[in-house]
């Protein structure tokens, strides 16, 4: 150590002696006097990275405001005059607070809104090397995301115990989800995000009929309106599947004025089985111009276009070599924010989101002859389980005891080209009055919905009108709650309430001042789908009656920081209860079959976390979810699937996750393993569980000093074989590289 700091004194002594030049120098060094290679040094517009002596030169500005920066230490903004070169100190980073606007519409400390969430910043995206949003996802307690195997393929995710309709996504506060609350995350990349934000719990009171189990807000990156100079960013990578990825990204400013951000991204891949191909390109701008230092005015536009293969069930070794999807996504948001003196602050937006989806399937397939040796269980419940695959021939007398075997016949057939359009319209107006103890949020949002349903154009309208309060008490007692009322041209007026408070156990100081003990409680629903409600089909129609599915949700949790934030815990417990789920009713002829309000379930659980930062260079994180789900009141309650009794399917009992970065110099290794255990299922043998699994993953990418960034990321290290979803199996180990390049 003390070499180290002879080192870093003779680096600024040597700096010293350098001739002078139109520009700004400096070294960069730890707590200890160490110097810091491959900090990021902006200056003017202007960045450099620092030498493996700590040292940087930019060319150009005489005085600037500097940004410095580097992974594990807090970030630094130090003024330099003139060429003397300068000596940065950065300290240790401690864990950042993870303060989030999505849990109340204002910045807010997650400890203090008394609700459970997570944060990715843009540092903890480029680290993952931008990985699509249901595999972020994976990551975190509580939230479980399954793909019908590959990528492009259907992606759904659950929260505690939610249905698949009950987390509303959100880009730039637009919902991507459609009418009704279903989701597709598969389409949906991190490239060009500032942050993610998560919220575990019921929102439909800030967020209406769709937020009904959690939230995930995207946010988009800004440019700076000070950086006159462009900042640029390309990437390329290449590898297994033929696989292929591009992006390509401008950010600036002008007169600290206007800001803008553009970006654009294609992904394809051949995929490893026949049929198997998926490309994806969008592109997504953000601008924003200040019209007078406290009103701004901003929108953000993003277009994408999809195109996959859909090769069925290839695990069971079906393969449908003829169909296609093609899916176009369009989103536009405006926004307005005017800020009145220093208490009142004020927001209007607009935004239409549209989405369409083409399948076609023209071909005959089969008959496909299969066979599987399955072993049935009856404690606690009747249970199926796949022990293995057979051929068909396989003779009965040979199975083993305690097992049988189940035989059947799989075939395609030509289907009509289906078409799927949905689209909505948001407009609002929100208020935010801030005192020294708290603030008020209130607001209005109307919004309509539409699409096109079985051959015919179908509409419905909502209003919602909302308030928020939070308070704060003696520094140490936090509350937060508000009332919700939405009325539907579909389902009525409903009210949604939401509570929590937030006690800090000590004061400012003691082993105990980073610990809260949170409670809350609140009431969430999600709306019928367009389909549900207006569907009119020979075969089946829409009921128009359909009364909003309701979550009940309770919770409570305890959160610490200790060491000096360089250690986070969280324990978090939950009580859910779903009424009045939505089901499809098969009627006897010639009625025709309808959906209705009859189905209820539970899920209750607990989630554990933790972060630590062991040294400057490593942090380490890790999670685990265990989650007790029933279905307490069924359509079909004798069902092995769907019964009385029966999981909740796909939502797995025990999971987790664990990461590891390490960011020594001038390299990234990112590492980890997302755990699943085994969870309900359905399959054509009858089969209702399937089985637990791992997936580990890594990356490693290199900084230099000219922007320059080699990147190689390999998934499903251990080649591990399961199916997210029974009989659609995942990919192999695949192993990709790349480079990114900045200026």
């Amino acid at each position: 150590m003390r070499a180290r700091n002879f080192a870093a004194l003779f680096c600024i002594a040597g700096l010293t002696c350098v001739p002078a030049q139109n520009g700004v120098q400096g070294v960069v060094v730890d707590p200890s006097g160490g110097a810091i290679a491959g900090a990021r040094v902006e200056c003017g517009g202007r960045s450099a990275r620092t030498a493996a002596d700590g040292r940087f030169f930019i060319s150009g500005p005489e005085r600037c405001l500097a940004r410095v920066e580097a992974p594990g230490f807090e970030t630094r903004t130090v003024e330099i005059v003139g060429s003397a070169a300068v000596r940065v100190e950065l300290p240790v980073a401690a864990l950042a607070e993870r303060i989030v606007v999505s849990a109340t519409r204002r910045e807010t400390p997650l400890e203090e809104a008394g609700l459970a969430g997570d944060v990715f910043t843009r540092a903890d995206l480029a680290a993952r090397q931008f990985p699509n949003l249901g595999d972020l996802l994976r990551e975190l307690p509580g939230v479980h995301v399954t793909r019908y195997g590959r990528h492009g393929s259907l992606t759904q995710v659950f929260t505690r115990g939610g249905q698949r309709t009950a987390t509303l996504v959100l880009l730039d506060d637009m919902p991507l989800n459609d009418p009704g609350g279903e989701v597709n995350l598969a389409t949906l990349s991190t490239a060009f995000l500032d942050r993610v934000e998560t919220v575990r719990a019921p929102a439909s009171v800030l967020y209406g009929a769709e937020a009904s189990s959690g939230v995930v807000q995207l946010v988009t990156r800004r440019g700076d309106p000070h950086r006159r100079l462009p900042h640029a960013r390309l990437a390329y990578e290449r590898g297994s599947f033929s696989t292929d990825r591009w992006t390509a990204a401008l950010s600036g400013g002008a007169g600290a004025r206007l800001d803008y951000s553009l970006g654009a991204e294609q992904f394809r891949t051949t995929g490893e089985f026949p049929n198997d191909f998926y490309r994806n390109t969008y592109g997504t701008a953000s601008f924003g111009l200040r019209l007078a230092p406290s009103t701004e005015v901003r929108a953000v536009l993003r277009g994408g276009d999809a195109i996959l293969g859909t090769p069925n069930q290839v695990g069971y070794g079906i393969v449908n070599y003829d169909a296609r999807q093609w899916t176009r996504d369009w989103l536009a948001s405006f926004r307005l924010d005017d800020a009145r003196g220093q208490r009142f602050a004020q927001r209007a937006r607009f935004g239409h989101h549209r989405l369409r989806d083409l399948y076609i399937d023209n071909g005959v397939g089969g008959p496909y002859r299969l066979a599987a040796l399955v072993r049935d269980v009856t404690h606690p419940v009747r249970r199926v389980y796949l022990i293995r695959l057979l051929d068909p021939d396989f003779p009965d007398a040979q199975a083993p005891p305690g097992t049988r075997i189940v035989r059947t016949q799989y075939m395609f057939f030509p289907m009509d080209p289906y078409l799927w359009r949905s689209w909505r319209t948001r407009a609002g107006y929100e208020g935010t009055l801030s005192g020294a103890d708290g603030a008020a949020i209130f607001g209005y949002e109307y919004e309509r919905q539409g699409g096109h349903v079985t051959g015919r154009d179908v509409a419905r309208d909502h209003h919602g009108l909302f308030a928020y309060r939070q308070q704060t008490i003696a520094g140490r007692l936090f509350l937060s709650g508000g009332l919700r009322v939405e009325r539907s041209s579909a389902f009525g007026t409903r009210w949604i309430p939401r509570a929590a408070a937030s006690f800090r156990l000590a004061g400012e100081r003691g082993l105990l001042s980073g610990a809260l003990v949170r409670l809350a409680a609140g009431r969430g629903i999600t709306e019928p789908s367009l389909v549900q409600n207006y569907a009119r089909d020979p075969w089946f129609v829409g009921n128009p009656a359909l009364r909003p599915e309701k979550t009940a949700s309770f919770e409570a949790g305890l959160v610490g920081t200790w060491f000096g934030r360089r250690l986070r815990t969280e324990l978090a417990v939950f009580d859910n209860s779903f009424r009045d789920l939505i089901v499809f009713v098969f009627l006897p002829f010639p009625d025709p079959s309808t959906w209705r309000n009859i189905e209820a379930s539970r899920a209750r659980g607990a989630e554990v976390s933790a972060q630590a930062r062991l040294i400057p260079s490593l942090l380490v994180s890790g999670q685990y979810t265990r989650l007790r789900s029933r279905i307490t009141q069924s359509s079909s309650p004798n069902s092995l699937f769907t019964g009385l009794g029966q999981e909740l399917p796909r939502r797995p009992g025990n999971s987790g996750a664990l990461t590891l970065c390490w960011t020594p110099r001038t390299f990234l290794f990112q590492a980890g393993a997302v755990l699943v255990g085994e969870r309900q299922d359905n399959d054509l043998f009858g089969v209702t569980r399937n089985p637990g699994y791992q997936s580990v993953y890594g990356g490693l990418s290199w900084r230099t000093r000219w922007g320059l960034a080699p990147y190689l990321r390999v998934e499903n290290l251990l080649n591990a074989r399961y199916h997210e979803v029974l009989g659609y199996s995942n990919l192999s180990r695949a192993i990709y590289g790349g480079v990114r390049l900045e200026w």
